[in-house]
């Protein structure tokens, strides 16, 4: 009986409509270029062209499949690895970034551009210190020694300048200029003496000319003049 049903099922027979009409089905060809118009159905995939940088970036996805094959001794990972592997990279690069800006915030960038340079030095620094803490008239003698004539001129217009400073006839101060201290003077005739040590001054020191024991001497009497109308 079961044999006759399985018989039965196998020898059924297949039938075909071969007698009403048949129609093609047709597409519309506009809603077909519609679609075609939107992105929503655009599947065409974009493949970018080998560059210097394609190959640059397989090369390294090489390297970094090779190195998680060698610590883990397997091909290929899955799970939380997998992620973590393929979040390293730029975990790396962040803190890396991150290094960088925290070492620029604690160096000065000029002095990694820049060389260091030792402040100038300023004359009239010097000239305080000479005034307040050398003898000024064995810095001349030094001086005229070792035959410097030109040194020895300005050591003698600072001992003109303590020696006014210290008849209270300027206040020294190291921002002044001379034309100050010539305006700060009220004896006429001082003031007049000082004027023309100064004109000599300024062309001997700071015209750094070099002068003769004959020119010196002839410098030396307007000095000495002066220091002794201050004296008297």
């Amino acid at each position: 009986m079961i044999q006759d049903t399985l018989c039965n099922t196998h020898n059924k027979e297949v039938l075909f409509d071969l007698v009403s009409e048949q129609k093609p089905f047709q597409f519309d060809d506009a809603k077909i270029e519609d679609f075609r118009s939107q992105d929503d159905f655009n599947y065409t995939e974009y493949v970018a062209p080998d560059n210097w940088w394609t190959h640059f970036k397989n090369w390294i996805s090489q390297l970094w499949s090779k190195f998680i094959s060698w610590v883990f001794g397997i091909d290929e990972v899955s799970g939380f690895w997998l992620v973590f592997f393929k979040l390293l990279p730029y975990l790396l690069v962040i803190a890396v970034l991150f290094l960088l800006g925290w070492l620029f915030m604690k160096v000065n960038p000029s002095d990694m551009l820049f060389e260091k340079q030792a402040p100038p030095q300023v004359a009239l620094t010097e000239d305080e210190d000479i005034i307040q803490n050398e003898n000024i008239n064995q810095l001349i003698d030094h001086a005229l020694v070792q035959k410097n004539y030109r040194l020895a001129i300005r050591y003698y217009y600072l001992l003109v300048l303590k020696k006014l400073s210290d008849s209270e006839l300027i206040q020294w101060e190291s921002q002044k200029t001379n034309t100050d201290y010539i305006s700060e003077l009220t004896d006429t005739t001082v003031q007049k003496q000082f004027t023309s040590i100064t004109r000599l001054y300024n062309f001997i020191w700071y015209g750094s000319f070099e002068i003769n024991e004959k020119a010196y001497l002839e410098a030396a009497k307007e000095f000495s003049a002066l220091t002794h109308s201050i004296q008297d």
